[in-house]
């Protein structure tokens, strides 16, 4: 049986929308929570369709989440069932899944280039990981080796 698993993990609340962050949005510039929802909701099912030559050969596609917005769980696990024929979701404890682990940590990292982008480290930032310099070269450049197109 074939099986592919997306840990999915929310993070942050910088910036506007960006090709870097396609999912992000920022709830403060919304009207209400649901167009929030609706939002995401789109901008999911079209990642979804754009990949689905590559989701569709597996048997099952496992949603891992850790339920930290409710909301957020609902759209994943009622866009992801209506556009593929079998999914999975799982609540996950961070510690138990060291994917999860990772994906928190991507998160977290990807959040760090849009603000070094922006010029908007904080203090605290630019002490730990040695500037915007020392971030890019000790973390930002090896994340993009293994980037998805």
């Amino acid at each position: 049986m074939k099986e592919i698993s997306i840990f999915v993990d929310e993070s942050g609340d910088f910036g506007e929308y960006n090709h870097i962050s396609p999912f992000y949005i920022e709830k403060k510039n919304m009207q209400d929570i649901t167009e929030a929802t609706g939002k995401l909701s789109k901008q999911i099912g079209n990642w979804i369709k754009n990949n689905y030559d590559m989701l569709l050969p597996y048997d099952t596609v496992k949603i891992y989440y850790d339920n930290g917005q409710v909301e957020l769980s609902r759209i994943l696990a009622s866009v992801f069932n209506v556009l593929l024929p079998s999914v999975e979701t799982k609540k996950v404890i961070p510690s138990d899944y060291r994917l999860f682990q990772v994906a928190d940590f991507i998160c977290s990292m990807k959040l760090l280039e849009l603000k070094k982008e922006n010029h908007n480290m904080s203090i605290q930032e630019q002490r730990f990981f040695g500037g915007e310099e020392g971030l890019n070269k000790n973390y930002i450049k090896d994340l993009k080796k293994w980037e998805l197109e």
